[in-house]
This record gives structure tokens, C-alpha cells and sequence, in this order.
């Protein structure tokens, strides 16, 4: 009899020990479960990150617009970091892209002209500074003077506003943004951001060759002085504030 509780006792200690090394197992299980789809989740930033030698290059994207994207011929400005890892500056000194026209720097303390606004204030000068002829001369010389000063004024005023009027469109229609040439120093162990959100630098697409939507992806080319070209693969940014997120979290993996 004893021999045989003693073999009882055991069991029911095995089957408790194995219940209980079950329980834990499924408790285990399912919170390593949580911390793979922790790690798993899509960053909101839809960048992409490139690494070429001892250049790394973060967050590369065609900044979001709208849904609709851009149309063909718009600019679109992009978000790029470069950090220099190596011993050496070096400089990038170009980017290319079958994307757009141009790709050029435009900076953040460029002058902004506003030719519109010169040429009203000009012409609205000169007219004020010109007599009336029928007010001011005498009533004997009233045809004559009427006839010449009036001939000879509308000659003047017409002349300066056709040249403004014309000096001020002709740069407009094709002088692009920004910097077409630039040199950019990048020392050791430091980086530069190309981030028109951050009110700096920023690097602009301009002329689009076709219309881009976000999630669209472009090939583009960082030249550099002192260090090879880095080609990569950008895609256009998404909204990061989006109205629904649901798609992030597993409607099955909750009551744990």
C-alpha cells in the first residue's frame, strides 16, 4: 500500500508540474508573440536608409503633398540626411534624377523677389508725379501745351513700364528655384539635413517628368567629391498623421 500512494503522489506531482510547465509555456509563447509584432510594426517614416562606404544616408523620401501626389511638371522637394562616417570631408557636389528636370538647392535665407509689386509701385509714382495739363497751364496755351506734354509723357510712361513689364517676366519663366550648382561640405563625423520642414536647405525637384503618388518610387543619384556616387531607390513620403491606424494592430492577439 505504501509503494502504491507513494506512485500516486508522484503522478499527481508529475501532472501538476506538467500543467503548470504547460501554462508557462503558453504564457511564453504568447509574450514573445506581442514582442515579434512589436518589432514587426512599419516605422511611420516612410524613408528609406542607404549605407555606401562611410556615407550613410537616412530618411530618403520625396516629401508627402497630398493624396493626389504631384502632377507632371510640378516640383517636389525631398528630405535626405547624410552623415559622413569615414576620416576625410567630403563634399556632394550634385544630384540626378530622370525623375525631374533639375535637382537643385534651394536655401532657406534666398531673397524672395516680388517684381509685381515694384512695377505697380513704380507706375503708381509716376503717376502721381504727372501734371495735368488741362489744370495747370493757361487757357491761351491750353492746345499746345496739352498736345506736347501729354504726347511726350505718355511716351516716357510707356516706355519704362513695356521694359519692366518685360525684364520682370522673362527671368520668371525660365530661371529655376534654386541652386543648379552648389558645393556641400560634409566634415568627419558629422551630418547634414536637406529638410525643407525644418526651415533649412533643402533639395527640390524641379520639372517633374511624370505625375508621382506616395508610395511612388524614383531612382536618384548623390554625387560626392571625395567619395564615389551613391545611387538609390526613394519612394514619395506618406501623411504621418493618418486618420485610421487600425491596420498597425492584429485584431486576434488581443485578451492577453
Amino acid at each position: 500500500m505504501a509503494r502504491g500512494i507513494s506512485t500516486a503522489t508522484f503522478v499527481r506531482r508529475a501532472s501538476v508540474f506538467a500543467i503548470a510547465g504547460a501554462a508557462a509555456t503558453a504564457l511564453s509563447a504568447c509574450g514573445a508573440g506581442q514582442v515579434s509584432q512589436t518589432d514587426t510594426k512599419q516605422s511611420a517614416i516612410a524613408g528609406v536608409n542607404v549605407d555606401a562606404g562611410d556615407l550613410a544616408l537616412r530618411d530618403l523620401q520625396v516629401e508627402f503633398e497630398s493624396v493626389e501626389g504631384y502632377e507632371a511638371g510640378a516640383d517636389a522637394p525631398l528630405r535626405v540626411w547624410i552623415d559622413n562616417e569615414g576620416d576625410a570631408e567630403v563634399s556632394l557636389v550634385g544630384v540626378t534624377t530622370d525623375a525631374a528636370e533639375a535637382v537643385t538647392l534651394v536655401s532657406a535665407d534666398a531673397p524672395e523677389a516680388e517684381p509685381t509689386e515694384e512695377t505697380s509701385e513704380e507706375t503708381s509714382e509716376e503717376a502721381e508725379d504727372e501734371p495735368p495739363a488741362e489744370d495747370e497751364t493757361p487757357a491761351e496755351d491750353e492746345e499746345a501745351t496739352s498736345e506736347e506734354p501729354t504726347d511726350g509723357t505718355e511716351e516716357d510712361a510707356d516706355g519704362p513700364e513695356g521694359t519692366t513689364e518685360e525684364a520682370a517676366e522673362e527671368p520668371a519663366e525660365d530661371a529655376p528655384l534654386g541652386e543648379t550648382s552648389f558645393n556641400i561640405p560634409i566634415a568627419p563625423a558629422q551630418f547634414v539635413a536637406f529638410d525643407v520642414n525644418a526651415e533649412g536647405d533643402y533639395l527640390l525637384l524641379e520639372g517633374l517628368t511624370e505625375p508621382l503618388a506616395s508610395g511612388d518610387t524614383i531612382e536618384i543619384e548623390f554625387h560626392f567629391e571625395g567619395a564615389e556616387s551613391v545611387t538609390a531607390i526613394i519612394p514619395v513620403g506618406q501623411a504621418e498623421d493618418a486618420a485610421d491606424r487600425e491596420y498597425i494592430e492584429n485584431p486576434g492577439a488581443g485578451g492577453h
